[in-house]
């Protein structure tokens, strides 16, 4: 007789830890890190970004200012993230906080950098093996203590982490500190390796432009960061659309140099989801150059600077991919935006492609900084309405270029009867052309 048995699919907690972190680079989870307080300081204004122009207005608001600190203190032996944000609520960290997932009721609610919700996790398992976390919060915060290694060997179904409660708290108190000790090997080496703590700096520089501008301050080793300053010009293509819940803003135009020219790290597209840069500078087919609606990224180009500005309630219906350093190219969303980006990019291409000259590619600075307008930041550059880039009026040519030809006899006749045997053909053209223009035309 047949029997129905119940195989078992209960998941390995050293698979699944080693799944979720083993393709995430060191960099993004410490970034994933910082998302996790970067969420807490917009959530008093998360009704208020909704739409890709609530960020434009918010960005343009002078009463939006950053009232919330995140501290990275890093070195080879320990790793802190500590703010000063609205912390997190006991209840909330027993439901919410460290499930691995997010439900369909949580993808609609106050997170904005938040994707999948295993980001928190994942950077804290990728860091080292205890792991420290204390959250006040004026309803009652909390405490974890975890040891990876112990709570990896522990079998029990569900999965669980033991976490204490905090009494409450004023409003000036509230916010929440991560401390990562006994580092695994492969991270403390890195983060001594002497240029990593610089990567962290400039990696946070470029994805929390927006916030750190608006939301958030962000020390390292208490250093101040600022966010990356990449100006665009006020003459510029723009574009919006929205599919389902995903608005989307397209800017496109020429960036306005600051000290130094214009370098790679401020030309090309940047990809912004939900006010986080997610794709930054980039010049390749990814986003749409060589092949795919634009010519191949050449140094005449290095002038040009687009934005891709997508916004959701629902982060999940982003087309940023999980460790959310990348973008998902399959998405029906991304894939929408490349055709606006064809057709707002090309305007200023063609412009860029009409100034190339036989001497060379660079373009005159003068030039470009009438071409370009008015210096923006890229946030606010992005506009509502519909608008086209206007290619300034091309002055007409001074020079031309005259050739024909000459037999080779008639060509000696002259430099010998001036005197000039070795004298080239162009020379001999230009000579001539001289002497009809003084003596025939009268011109000096």
């Amino acid at each position: 007789m047949k029997q129905v048995i119940a195989a078992d699919a209960s998941p390995e907690k050293r698979l699944f830890i080693s799944l979720i972190t083993r393709d995430i680079p060191l960099v993004a989870a410490f970034l994933d890190l910082v998302d996790n307080s970067v969420n807490a300081a917009v959530e008093p204004a998360a009704a208020r970004l909704m739409t890709a122009n609530d960020y434009i207005e918010i960005f343009a608001d002078p009463t939006v200012e950053a009232t919330v600190n995140i501290a990275l203190t890093v070195d080879a032996k320990r790793i802190e993230v500590k703010d000063t944000a609205g912390g997190i609520s006991a209840a909330t960290a027993r439901d919410h906080v460290f499930k691995f997932g997010r439900s369909l009721a949580e993808a609609h609610g106050s997170d904005r950098l938040s994707v999948y919700g295993i980001g928190l996790k994942r950077a804290m398992f990728k860091l080292g093996n205890r792991i420290s976390i204390r959250s006040d919060h004026v309803d009652g915060g909390f405490e974890l203590k975890l040891d990876v290694a112990k709570w990896e060997k522990e079998t029990t179904l569900p999965w669980t982490f033991e976490i204490t409660s905090r009494d409450p708290v004023d409003a000036a108190s509230t916010g929440t500190s991560i401390v990562v000790t006994d580092l695994y090997d492969e991270t403390s080496r890195r983060i001594g390796d002497g240029v990593f703590v610089g990567e962290l700096r400039d990696a946070i520089s470029r994805t929390y432009a927006f916030y750190l501008a608006k939301f958030v301050s962000i020390t390292v080793n208490d250093t101040p960061v600022d966010g990356v300053a990449i100006d665009i010009g006020s003459n510029h293509a723009s574009e919006q659309f929205a599919v389902g819940d995903v608005t989307c803003a397209i800017t496109a135009g020429l960036g306005v140099p600051r000290a130094g020219g214009f370098r790679e790290r401020t030309s090309g597209w940047f990809v912004f989801c939900n006010g986080r840069a997610v794709v930054s500078a980039d010049k390749s087919a990814l986003t749409g150059w060589g092949g795919s609606g634009l010519p191949m990224f050449q140094p005449k180009h290095r002038p040009f600077l687009g934005t891709v500005f997508f916004v959701s309630y629902d982060a999940e219906l982003l087309p940023w991919n999980t460790t959310k350093s990348g973008l998902n190219e399959d998405s029906a969303i991304w894939q929408e935006a490349k055709r606006y980006m064809v057709s707002v990019g090309r305007q200023v291409v063609t412009f860029l492609d009409g100034r190339y000259t036989d001497e060379g590619t660079e373009i005159p600075s003068k030039d470009l900084q009438t071409a370009a307008g008015n210096r923006q930041n890229i946030i606010s550059a992005a506009a509502p309405e519909r608008r086209a880039f206007e290619a300034p009026t091309r002055p007409p040519p001074v020079w031309t270029r005259i050739q024909y030809d000459a037999k080779i006899s008639d060509l000696k006749l002259i430099t010998n009867y001036l005197r000039k045997p070795y004298m080239s053909g162009a020379d001999v053209g230009r000579h001539t052309f001289s002497h009809f223009l003084k003596n025939e035309v009268g011109e000096e």
